[in-house]
């Protein structure tokens, strides 16, 4: 995850007081307004999957070309990226309950020389994707600074443009839409996005608020307030909510009225840092087991890993501790954990870990080049997890070990020759993905070369020499943007030359953009 100093717009600047060393890209693979993969006739929209939620045998993914449904395990796909509802098809939060689809889409934009990832607002449908509607992103007027609470007066400073305004994630409950933004807080919406409200939590001084208390001189702003930069939200039920943000996680017991916050400092047992970025339930027996991702905050003895809770939040088990995580799959006592560090197992409750480690495909030969991944899904005894790099699929059971084999799907489009090359995507930025080239075998099992030259035909990099490869018709080669001195390469034209089996040159052509 790179870091950066993001400049912020002011009115954005005075409500979050963004600093040196937290602005970070919660998805690095996030689309970039000048970034566009050409039309791909694969299953999948593309390769950098985000997030993954299973309802009734249906797959639903988002992508960072928009999102997309699979009805039989991922063998067919269907998107919904050409929907005009999709103003933006980066997908940046994904909910589903029942027939109710919601979607929050966004970009990341260059603004003297940071990566601003901007709110595009939220597709979304109420009929099983027959029909898609579009909510704007919250905004507010220039004079929206007071809210009531209770007894009490609130001024936040309004929130007035959509840059750092990205909506990270969505829960739906009966009748309210709930989204938690980093520069806007948490908010709902009881009229399907015409209007919005903001939900007031403790500021970081308290670890309660409730609209009875007398708040006297409630400071939001211009003081930076932690708690008020929101990443994940969550619906227990109708009216137990969760919210993670900057400064802790926050829980509501009565629909967003009243809450408590949990902070690494304010509890005997306590969770494990305090910015929470996601906010999961497992069922174990008749209670709901609550799960958090935690990353580095500011203040002493911050570490990323995870924390769980049996008992409401009243004491905290810290597990997973030093790995990034950001987000969970549950199936009865398993428990799947998607980090930096590839996909972890536990089903004891984190005594004990089994991690993916290499993926390969070995039907197809494919393999899985980075160990990020963001989101997991389970379709019975069936684990899913997407990251920048694809969706993986492999089968937990009593028969077949996690991880045994994998299937992996991405987006590709099928070469209609032998002598016929295509990177994708393309163009790409080295900072955030690779590039792979896509080739034929012909005749069968070859020794292959792949170099890439720049604009002066002056070879900067060699992929491949005399590699052998079989198994497969046709191949990917990975290329990092980086020449043979493991520099990244500047912006501009490069052209690959691909030879199979001492045969007759294949020329391509690919464009990396920063």
């Amino acid at each position: 995850m790179r870091r950066h100093i993001v400049r912020w717009l002011l009115p954005v600047l005075l409500v979050v007081g963004l600093s040196e060393g937290r602005a970070q890209l919660l998805y690095p693979g996030s689309p970039r307004l000048d970034l566009q993969e050409p039309g791909l006739s694969s299953p999948l929209p593309s390769n950098s999957v985000s997030h993954i939620v299973v309802q009734d045998s249906v797959i639903w993914i988002g992508t960072s070309k928009g999102a997309a449904r699979s009805p039989d395990g991922g063998r067919t796909w269907e998107s919904f990226a050409t929907v005009p509802a999709f103003a933006r098809p980066g997908i940046f939060a994904l909910a589903v309950r029942g027939d109710s689809i919601w979607c929050s889409t966004g970009f990341s934009q260059d603004i003297d020389g940071s990566d601003i990832q901007t709110g595009a607002g939220y597709a979304y449908t109420l009929d099983d994707a027959m029909t898609w509607r579009f909510a704007e992103q919250p905004l507010d007027a220039d004079h929206d600074s007071l809210v009531q609470y209770g007894i009490n007066t609130v001024r936040f400073l309004p929130v007035t443009v959509k840059e750092q305004n990205v909506t990270f994630d969505i829960a739906l409950s009966a009748g309210t839409v709930w989204v938690a933004s980093w520069s806007s807080g948490l908010r709902r919406s009881t009229d399907l996005g015409a209007t919005w409200n903001r939900i007031v939590l403790p500021n970081d001084d308290l670890g309660r608020i409730a609209p009875t208390d007398s708040l006297g001189d409630y400071v939001v702003n211009p003081v930076p307030v932690d708690n008020f930069k929101a990443f994940a939200v969550f619906a227990e039920d109708d009216s137990t909510i969760w919210a993670g943000t900057a400064g802790g996680v926050n829980k509501s017991t009565d629909g967003g009225l009243s809450w408590r916050k949990f902070r690494s400092d304010n509890q005997s047992e306590p969770i494990l840092s305090n910015w929470v970025i996601a906010v999961g339930a497992q069922q174990v027996g008749l209670n709901k087991r609550i799960w958090t991702t935690n990353w580095i905050a500011e203040g002493p003895g911050q570490r990323y890993g995870v924390s769980y809770t049996d008992d409401g939040g009243d004491s905290w088990t810290n597990i997973l501790i030093g790995v990034k995580a950001y987000g969970f799959g549950f199936r009865d006592s398993v428990v799947y954990i998607a980090t930096t560090e590839g996909i972890y197992r536990t089903d004891d409750g984190g005594n004990s870990f089994v991690r993916s480690g290499t993926i390969v495909d070995r039907r197809t030969g494919q393999r899985i080049t980075s160990d990020t991944f963001f989101s997991v899904g389970i379709l019975g005894d069936t684990v899913l997890a997407g990251g920048a790099d694809g969706l993986v699929k492999t089968v937990d059971n009593a028969s077949h070990p996690f991880g045994l084999t994998w299937e992996i799907f991405r987006a590709y489009e099928p070469l209609t020759s032998e002598v016929q090359t295509y990177a994708y995507p393309n163009p790409f930025s080295p900072r955030f993905e690779v590039t792979r080239i896509h080739y034929a075998l012909r005749s069968g099992p070859s020794d292959v070369t792949v170099e890439i030259f720049d604009f002066g035909m002056n070879r900067v990099r060699t992929v491949i020499r005399d590699a052998a490869r079989s198994g497969a018709t046709e191949v990917d080669e990975v290329w990092d943007g980086r020449d043979d001195n493991g520099t990244v390469v500047p912006n501009g034209v490069y052209f690959y030359r691909v030879v199979v089996g001492g045969g007759e040159p294949l020329w391509g052509k690919i464009l990396v953009l920063a």
